[in-house]
């Protein structure tokens, strides 16, 4: 059994063509004879003429986004996402890690340098002196 639908769906693939008068003599007049019999056909060149004009309407023409596009679309886009994109960074995100490797070696070297130098800091060896006699032979508390 042949499909009806065949003809049609081979008019429709050429209308473009048609259109831009690109078809050969014998298959332009074929479609234009097919045009006056057919509706369905006739409607899709139709439509296809009127796309063509809005888009030939459009061309040299550009104009800017509305006020607020680009926020609006980021908001949606944050929302349907579940703030996948455009979410909020974490620090990690917003500083490259080499920075923030840089600023850890610093303060633990800060860290380390108060350490070593106080009196009561546990990073240096410190030898025990011996205590110190008052010449009494009682021993005096060093400070």
């Amino acid at each position: 059994m042949a499909d009806q639908n065949a003809p049609h769906e081979e008019i429709e693939a050429k209308l473009s063509d048609y259109y831009d008068g690109m078809l050969s003599g014998p298959e332009r007049d074929e479609i234009a004879q097919h045009l006056d019999t057919c509706d369905g056909c006739r409607a899709a060149y139709a439509q296809l003429e009127e796309t063509m004009k809005a888009l030939a309407g459009m061309k040299g023409k550009k104009e800017d986004a509305p006020a607020g596009m680009t926020a609006a679309v980021t908001d949606t886009i944050n929302r349907r996402s579940a703030g996948r994109f455009f979410g909020r960074k974490t620090l990690g995100d917003r500083v490259p890690f080499g920075v923030l490797l840089i600023v850890a070696i610093v303060v633990l070297g800060v860290t380390a340098a108060i350490l070593y130098s106080s009196s009561t800091g546990n990073l240096r060896t410190r030898t025990p002196e011996a205590p110190h006699m008052n010449g009494h032979g009682g021993v005096v508390p060093t400070p």
